[in-house]
């Protein structure tokens, strides 16, 4: 597969700032006390598919792009050891510094890593990012102990926000973005190495409002105004955006709170339509 470190790097996908922030510095507080969720939801779904029991002591994770660390900082605390890869020495140095957590700097899962098995492996919003992910579909069941889960959430490009305005979509992205699987391209991936979905979900506290929020704002606006960069940037620098251009970045800071009636409707069908915003798949082996 080919190296895109420097891709992540060179074009700031995570800043500088001994945090690799992606977002500005304001929203940090919400951003760990989303990843705690993320964690503490990930430990239940693992005990609950397991009959509340938890094989060996203890437990390990491995996290496939795991960017600054914070999920598996969380992980850890929870009583596993962790591994993880970054593409980025960005984040793998900011993971270090933080959280004393050692990321693996490679888009592959490397040959030290393959030795080992895992009772979780996750892939929070990489699976997108993979040139070739077959080539790691194809080392799982190597690597995931018996009993073992695998998460994956990616954007799901059939959501109603994507149908919307896929040019504002955050969930779109398609500098970075390299693949949009969509649900059956996966499961069908998936079957190939005697691998099976065993629960699927579409909501994310982290990501189904503001995914909702850019594609709202953009269907209603349209997509000129308010594109996957300038929403994004908005985001991640609104001191900036608002001296670029004010009225519009009033209006989409304003938008986040006066459309909220929308993208909550739009949640609620977005789910009942299975045409969430997020897919969210818990896979195990079938010869389990």
């Amino acid at each position: 597969m080919t190296q895109q470190s420097g891709l992540y790097d060179r074009d700031r996908y995570y800043d500088s700032d001994g945090q690799a922030s992606r977002l500005a510095p304001s929203l940090n507080g919400l951003l760990y006390a989303l990843d705690w969720a993320k964690a503490w939801s990930t430990v239940r779904a693992y005990r609950r598919m397991n009959g509340g029991q938890t094989q060996g002591a203890p437990l390990r994770v491995l996290d496939i792009g795991a960017g600054d660390g914070k999920f598996l900082h969380f992980m850890r605390r929870f009583g596993f050891e962790t591994e993880g890869t970054t593409a980025s020495a960005t984040s793998q140095q900011a993971a270090a510094e933080k959280f004393g957590i050692q990321l693996e700097h490679t888009t592959e899962i490397p040959a030290r890593i393959r030795e080992l098995k895992f009772d979780l492996i996750t892939y929070w919003h990489v699976f997108e990012h993979l040139e070739d992910p077959a080539a790691h579909v194809s080392t799982w069941k190597e690597i995931l102990a018996p009993s073992g889960l695998i998460v994956i959430e990616v954007p799901n490009v059939e959501s109603i926000g994507a149908k919307l305005a896929f040019d504002a979509w955050l969930g779109s992205d398609v500098v970075h973005h390299v693949n949009h699987m969509k649900f059956d391209d996966i499961v069908a991936l998936l079957r190939q190495h005697d691998l099976q979905i065993v629960r699927r979900e579409e909501f994310s506290l982290k990501f189904t409002y503001p995914f909702l929020w850019s594609a709202l704002l953009g269907k209603a606006f349209g997509t000129q105004q308010y594109s996957f960069n300038s929403i994004f940037d908005t985001l991640k620098n609104p001191l900036g955006q608002m001296r670029a251009a004010p009225l519009a970045t009033l209006n989409a800071l304003a938008s986040a709170a006066y459309l909220a009636p929308a993208v909550g409707v739009s949640a609620a069908a977005g789910m009942l339509l299975h045409r969430g915003e997020v897919l969210k798949l818990y896979v195990q082996s079938t010869s389990r």
